[in-house]
């Protein structure tokens, strides 16, 4: 199964002050030892690095550096493969939001599933169930609980 790790996943495994650290630590580490086929899209990079270096959204924000190295790291190791928005992309987000009626920021999660599904990655390893249950095509698993 290829399983998309989403960006809270991502956060809680690399912010050390959340009570949820250490599950996300092992997910990622078994991504990481190809125990599960695990994928990322650019936009869950840029999300992760937003997150994890404002105060306001983590305990103990990383610096720029260190999270941008975490960024690139991630981006180019063989274990854990970044999926990219294709040709056909734009056609499928705007085809899902009229479909669903999506308005506002509901469209990055939007995109995030288009890509997956392009992608034929089959699941979703995120806590924001809600955000993703409308994609039938994915099977949103929620790890951390």
């Amino acid at each position: 199964m290829k399983i998309l790790l989403d960006t809270n996943i991502l956060v809680h495994a690399f912010n050390m002050a959340s009570p949820k650290h250490q599950k996300a630590k092992r997910i990622v580490k078994r991504a990481l030892q190809s125990k599960i086929k695990a994928y990322l899209t650019p936009q869950i990079l840029y999300e992760f690095f937003s997150v994890i270096t404002n105060p306001r959204q983590v305990e103990q924000p990383l610096s720029s550096v260190e999270a941008a190295r975490i960024c690139e790291d991630l981006q180019i190791c063989h274990q854990i493969k970044t999926i990219s928005p294709g040709n056909g992309t734009v056609s499928l987000v705007f085809s899902l939001v009229k479909q669903h009626g999506f308005t506002g920021a509901k469209i990055f999660d939007c995109i995030i599933a288009a890509v997956a599904k392009e992608s034929e990655v089959d699941c979703i390893y995120t806590e924001n169930i809600s955000d993703f249950k409308v994609f039938g095509f994915l099977k949103i698993v929620n790890p951390l609980k």
